[in-house]
C-alpha cells in the first residue's frame, strides 16, 4: 500500500481540503484510498510527534516507538482491507503554529518531525505534498488566527523579527526530501489552488481525482479586521491597533511587505527553475491530469526526481 502524505503547511487551504476528502470518504474507500486527516491523528497515532530529542526522556523514546507500532498496525489494518493508497494530511506534522510565532521561525523542527514519520512509513510514502503561500499573507494569516485565539496582538519588533528570519519554504521542500529520498515531492500555490481541492487531490494522486463532495465550501478563513476588533475590545485591550481600512488585517509595513513578497518570488523562482531536482511544482490551476494521470499545463517537466 502506497502512502501520500500531505504536510500542509498552515494558512494554505488545509482545512478546506481535509473537510473535502472526509466528506467524501466512501468516494476515496470506493477507489480503494484510506484517509487520515486531523481527527484521527490528532486523537493518539500521532502521540509523540513532537517530542523534542534533544530533551527526551526514557519514557518519551517509548512513547516514540509506540507511535511508530501504532501506525504500522493501522497501515496493515487498511492493507488487509484491499487499499492501495493511504492519504495522510495534517499540517501539524510539519509543526504547530504557534510556536513558529512565539520563535519567529519558519517550522524550526520540521526536519525531525519528519524523520520520526519516516521510522513508520518507510519507503512505502511515495509522495510528499507541500502547499505554501507568499510570506506577507501567510504571517498575517497566522498573527490573526491567533489572536482570535487569545495570542497578542503583533507588536513592530515581532513583524520585524518575522521578516527577517531566515527559513523558507524551501527548507521544507530540503527536509522532505531528506526524509522520504524516495518520495516525489510535489509542491503548490495557496495562491492557485487554494479555492481548488480537486486539483490538490489530483496532486496527492498523482492521477485524475474521484468525484468529490463539497469542493465550494470554504473552511477556517482568516477572521476580518472587524472580527478582530471584537476579539480585542473583548479583552479589554485598545481595538485601535487593528485598523478596519482594509478587508484584510495586515500588520506588516509597505516596506515590509515588499521584502517578504521578494522572498517569496525568490522561492518561486527556484521552484519554476526546477528546485535542484527535488520538487515539482504545479503552479497551474487548470491542469489536466489525463487517464494516464501525467500532469499537464505548466507543470515543470524537466528534472524534478531526485536522481537515484
Amino acid at each position: 500500500m502506497d502512502v501520500v502524505l500531505h504536510i500542509g503547511v498552515h494558512r494554505t487551504g488545509t482545512t478546506t481540503v481535509q473537510r473535502v476528502m472526509g466528506a467524501s470518504r466512501e468516494t476515496l474507500v470506493a477507489g480503494r484510498i484510506a484517509y487520515w486527516g486531523p481527527k484521527r491523528l490528532r486523537g493518539g497515532l500521532f502521540q509523540g510527534l513532537s517530542d523534542d530529542p534533544s530533551q527526551m526522556l526514557p519514557w518519551q523514546a517509548r512513547r516514540r516507538k509506540r507511535m511508530a507500532g501504532r501506525i504500522k498496525l493501522a497501515m496493515e489494518t487498511h492493507r488487509q482491507e484491499g487499499m492501495r493508497t493511504l492519504l495522510v494530511s495534517e499540517e501539524n506534522i510539519a509543526g504547530m503554529l504557534r510556536p513558529n510565532l512565539t520563535r519567529q521561525s519558519l517550522y524550526p523542527d520540521v526536519d525531525t518531525r519528519l524523520a520520526r514519520l519516516a521510522e513508520a512509513f518507510g519507503n512505502r510514502c511515495i509522495r510528499v505534498a507541500i502547499g505554501i503561500r507568499c510570506y506577507d499573507r501567510y504571517w498575517s494569516s497566522a498573527l490573526a488566527f491567533a489572536l482570535a485565539r487569545g495570542g497578542p496582538p503583533p507588536t513592530s519588533q515581532m513583524c520585524g523579527a518575522l521578516v527577517a528570519q531566515p527559513r523558507r519554504w524551501r527548507d521544507l521542500v530540503h527536509a522532505a526530501a531528506q526524509a522520504f529520498p524516495q518520495a516525489e515531492i510535489v509542491v503548490w500555490t495557496h495562491e492557485a489552488l487554494a479555492a481548488r481541492p480537486e486539483q490538490q487531490v489530483a496532486a496527492l494522486l498523482g492521477g485524475p481525482a474521484p468525484r468529490l463532495k463539497a469542493i465550494r465550501d470554504w473552511h477556517n478563513a482568516s477572521p476580518t479586521p472587524g472580527a478582530l476588533r471584537e476579539v480585542m475590545m473583548d479583552r479589554g485591550e485598545d481595538p485601535g491597533l487593528i485598523s478596519e481600512m482594509s478587508g484584510k488585517f495586515m500588520p506588516f509595513t509597505a516596506l515590509q511587505r515588499a521584502a517578504l513578497r521578494c522572498q517569496y518570488a525568490e522561492d518561486l523562482g527556484w521552484l519554476r527553475g526546477g528546485a535542484d531536482g527535488l520538487a515539482r511544482y504545479i503552479d497551474d490551476p487548470s491542469t489536466d491530469w489525463g487517464a494516464t494521470g501525467q500532469g499537464r499545463g505548466h507543470l515543470n517537466d524537466g528534472e524534478h526526481r531526485r536522481l537515484a
